[in-house]
């Protein structure tokens, strides 16, 4: 899964992409298309990289259809002497102190107060981490989006607990049933 080329026009601008993908169940993809971005530079950017993603293969069936429409987030942070895209980790995001997820929290209600907690740079990471298995065909999709939804229903409480324990860790206030997925 090649990282997006980080726009030579924005190297001084963080910024962010949604797109949407077909996942074939060859582990080819297709139609991939930018639902939103912060600059056009960086949708085209995250649509030319996912265009070369390739998945594992899976046998089509009843519970496995065999293409699944799926959405990926990509963050774009620039950093001094460097213009390619920062991925974070899933464990570096869920395992992060709540003091710093409290400050992105803040930052992010800031500049996007009426956006959905869900699109928080730390939150889409995680739900990206929640859906990986059925994005890879290693579960089904169904499950996956229930899974996706959960985290999402969760975000207030999770939040509130971060704000009342700064000292805590993000991934302390996760449901059980999720952390495994990180």
């Amino acid at each position: 899964m090649p990282k997006p080329v980080y726009p030579k026009t924005l190297t001084t601008t963080s910024g962010h992409a949604r797109i949407s993908l077909n996942i074939h169940s060859d582990g080819s993809v297709s139609d991939v298309k930018a639902l939103s971005a912060t600059k056009p530079a960086f949708g085209n950017a995250a649509v030319e990289a996912a265009k070369l993603w390739r998945f594992k293969p899976w046998t089509a069936s009843a519970d496995r259809p065999a293409v699944i429409k799926a959405q990926n987030d990509m963050v774009f942070t620039p950093e001094l002497g460097r213009t390619e895209t920062v991925q974070l980790t899933f464990t570096q995001t869920t395992y992060q102190s709540c003091s710093k997820l409290n400050e992105e929290v803040s930052q992010f209600r800031h500049d996007h107060p009426t956006r959905a907690l869900i699109d928080m740079k730390s939150f889409a990471i995680t739900r990206v981490a929640v859906m990986f298995p059925a994005l890879s065909g290693k579960s089904d999709y169904i499950e996956g989006l229930e899974r996706a939804d959960k985290l999402e229903k969760e975000l207030p409480r999770i939040v509130r607990k971060c704000q009342a324990n700064p000292r805590a860790a993000y991934a302390d206030f996760l449901p059980a049933n999720l952390k495994r997925y990180l």
